[in-house]
Parts: structure tokens; sequence; C-alpha cells
């Protein structure tokens, strides 16, 4: 038999199938769906609006001292906690604020009704279908008219113009539904919201009534009060929902970036950001090394900056801390965790950033003396404990400060930080300290010219 005929002969062997157990064959099967479930998410996932959706387990479990932040206290807005008993007197303040949102507008519940279940299939697709399943069509577009309505006349007169006797609700239940507005279980599509805002009697106003609230409700602060996010360039963009909204409000505005000084470059040029590496995790360390902290200018949580002149200084957004500061942290990283949410974890790399600042009750005191902290909230100790609690067992993109952690080690590693210790840390004389800048000086200049001829 010739070569090619042995090869023929060999192709034509058919081998038997080798005989797999109903466990196999069903794990089989899971797989194969699970690849083709994978392949839509990629298909339907780009560009697509990320659903609303509950908070992640994952996170559930890693803060589970702190579920009761992703609770409704009040009122139920949206499917998820919509039929619970808990809620039943929520649910009868709702009713009256959409009346009077109607009333107000010289319009009827039928005519708000009937232009949201016109929209209704659109709607559905803000929620994962399984989530929704068991409310038909009118039900979910009642429960969006209601929900909607409520939040806007609640809004308008009573969070911004404190008209609690047009609302008929007391001033702490309606500072309880706020909270329960920024819940991620407690979304409802953002397009809801503009449904009504349309049929109302005048638009712009309810219009500028959410921006307001929205401009009111971030953590941050300015130290002239003044947003820098216009409202016009605000209002035109795409949001899936309030708290996505509010999110975006925290990442907005112009980046300060401050130089160096001419001292401060080659300061940090002479320093070696990988020789003697040590993790900055306290006010404490950064101030015995001699880097001070000062406030941005920005409401923006990027806004993080390091810059040298003879001395270095941090610069960071301002944080205002209250009893609802938990609740939005923990939602906004809530958000951020969510699978189809595609997000540079801003927010949760800022709350580690700051969290790694915080140790003690000393550090608090530095970062409200310097301004970085506005506290109601109570001690000094529960504002440590509780921003060591949220910011623990989280994974920041390390990508976002990477330039702010290199300007601090390079600081760190020139001989700035070793004569500060040596001189600022002990007495010392005049004539001491003036010899230690020049010969540092002469060090890094020489360094500096030096990496230049290379």
């Amino acid at each position: 038999m010739s070569s090619d005929e042995e090869l023929l002969w060999e192709v034509r062997i058919s081998m038997p199938e080798i005989e797999h157990s109903d466990f196999i064959r069903e794990r089989r099967a899971k797989l194969q769906s699970a690849l083709l479930e994978a392949k839509n998410d990629q298909e339907s996932g780009r560009g697509a609006k990320p659903l609303i959706q509950r908070v992640p387990a994952y996170l559930i479990d890693i803060k589970e001292d702190f579920k009761k932040y992703f609770e409704p206290r009040w009122v139920a807005i949206g499917p998820f906690h919509h039929r619970n008993p808990k809620f039943e007197q929520g649910e009868h303040t709702k009713l009256k604020l959409a009346a009077l949102f109607a009333e107000e507008n010289e319009t009827t519940d039928a005519v708000l009704f009937n232009e949201i279940k016109k929209e209704i299939k659109d709607l559905r697709t803000c929620y994962n279908p399984e989530d929704i399943k068991d409310y038909d069509d009118d039900e979910l577009a009642w429960m969006f008219f209601v929900d909607g309505s409520a939040v806007l006349y609640a809004v308008h007169y009573g969070l911004l113009r404190g008209e609690f006797q047009k609302l008929n609700i007391k001033a702490e239940l309606v500072v309880l539904m706020a909270l329960d507005f920024f819940l991620l279980e407690n979304q409802l599509p953002y397009q809801v919201l503009k449904i009504l805002i349309r049929l109302a009697k005048e638009p712009r106003e309810w219009e500028k009534s959410i921006t307001e609230f929205i401009r009111y409700s971030v953590i941050t602060y300015t130290r002239d009060g003044k947003s820098q996010n216009p409202e016009e360039e605000e209002e035109e963009q795409e949001f899936t929902h309030l708290l996505e909204r509010l999110r975006t409000k925290h990442l907005t505005g112009e980046r300060e970036w401050s130089s160096s000084s001419m001292i401060g470059h080659l300061l940090l040029s002479g320093g070696d950001n990988r020789k003697h590496v040590k993790t900055i995790r306290r006010i404490k360390d950064l101030k015995e090394i001699g880097i001070s902290v000062r406030p941005s200018e920005s409401e923006n949580l990027k806004n993080i900056s390091f810059y040298c002149n003879l001395r270095g200084t941090l610069k960071m957004p301002c944080i205002l801390v209250d009893d609802s500061t938990a609740t939005k942290f923990l939602n906004l990283l809530a958000l951020e965790m969510c699978r189809d949410f595609e997000n540079d974890l801003a927010i949760t790399s800022f709350l580690c950033f700051l969290g790694s600042l915080i140790d003690t009750a000393e550090d608090v005191k530095e970062l409200r003396l310097t301004g970085i902290l506005h506290s109601y909230l109570g001690s000094d100790e529960e504002v440590a404990e509780l921003f060591c609690r949220m910011s623990r067992d989280l994974v920041p993109d390390l990508a976002i400060y990477y330039d702010v952690a290199d300007r601090i080690h390079r600081y760190y590693n020139s001989r700035v930080m070793w004569i500060y210790s040596n001189y600022f840390g002990s007495n010392w004389s005049f004539l001491a300290f003036l010899g230690a800048v020049i010969g540092l000086s002469l060090t890094v200049i020489q360094t500096y010219f030096s990496a230049k001829t290379k």
C-alpha cells in the first residue's frame, strides 16, 4: 500500500465518541449557553446605557454593616421595593404629591399616565426583564407616573423652596425622601422625568429644579459656593437616572493644575520614585515630611494634584460630611460596580485615596483645619471611623492618581525630606539651615545637569 493510500485510510478511520454522563452533558449545555449570553452582552453593551439594577451582591457582602444605606427609609421609587408594605405610608404620600403635580400643571393624571404608557416599551428596556416581569404595562406606567410626579413636586417645592406646608409633609420626612432619591435600587428611568417635565406648564422651571437639586446634593463644595459646570451644558447630557447624574456632577468642572517652581522641579527630579518606596497612609505622615494639604478650587473629585516649591503641597477637593454622606458615597460605589456600567471607578478611587489619608481623629482634625473636611457628623473619631470603614476592601483604579503618588514618592526620596526632618524637626541654627539649603541646591543642580548631558 502506498503512502497516499495509507494516509487516506487513516483519515477514514472513525473514532468512537466518548460517552459523557448526564452531569457532563448538562454542564456543557450551560457552558454553551453562558458563552452565547456573553457574546450577546458584548454586542448589546456597545454604546448602550446601563440598566437600572440592584446593589451588586459583592458590595453587600463586604459592606454588610452598611446594608441600611442601600435600603429606602421612607419611600419606594421604582419597581424593586414597590410592593413592600413597609412603605405603605410613603405610597400614600406619593399619591398626594402626584395629584398636586397634575393640578399645578393644569393637566390630569390620565394625560400624564397615557403619555408614559406610549413609551412603556422603551422604558421597560431600562431594567433587567426578570426584575419587572411581575408588572404589566399598565401597572408599570402608573408606577412611573406617580413616582416621577412625586419626585418632581417634592424637589421643586420641598427640597428647594422649603414650602413644606404646600406639600403637607413634615420637613424631616422630605429630607428622608431626598436621601431615598439617590439609592441605586430606588431609581426611575430619567426619561420618565423628561416626559413629565415636557408636559408641565413651565417645563424650564421644573428642569431647573432638578439641576439645582443635583447641585445642592453633591458631597463636594467649593470655597466660593459656585458651581463650575454650566447648567445648560449639564441639562443637555443624557443620563440613565438621577444617581448617574449626581455621579457626573461630581466629576465635572475644570481640573486644576498647579505647577511646581523651578526649585520644585529640581527637587522632584533629584528624587527616585523606586527608592525607599513608602506608602503614605496618613495626613500625619505627609506633615512629617513637609507636605501641606490645601483645598482645590473645583468640585471635581479627580481634581487632586501635587506640586512642589521648597515644600510639597497636596491639593484636593473639599468634602461635606453629614448624615447623607455615607448614603451617597456607598450608592455611587454600587453604581460603579454594576457590571454593565463602563466607568473609570473615579468615586471608588477617590474614596480609597481619602481613606488612606485618614486613620485617626488627629487626621480628621488636620483636614478640618485646612478646610478639606467640613463636618456636621459629630466627633472627629466618628468621621475617622466612617471613612476607614467605607474605604476598606475596595479596589481603586490606581492610574487615576498615579502621577500624584509618583510625585509624592519622588519628593520623599529627595534630599529635601532628609533636611526637613533633620533641621526643622529638631533644634537648629540659621547658619546650619542656610548651609543645608546651599548644599542641597548644589547637589540638585549637579544632578539636573548630569541628567541633561546623558
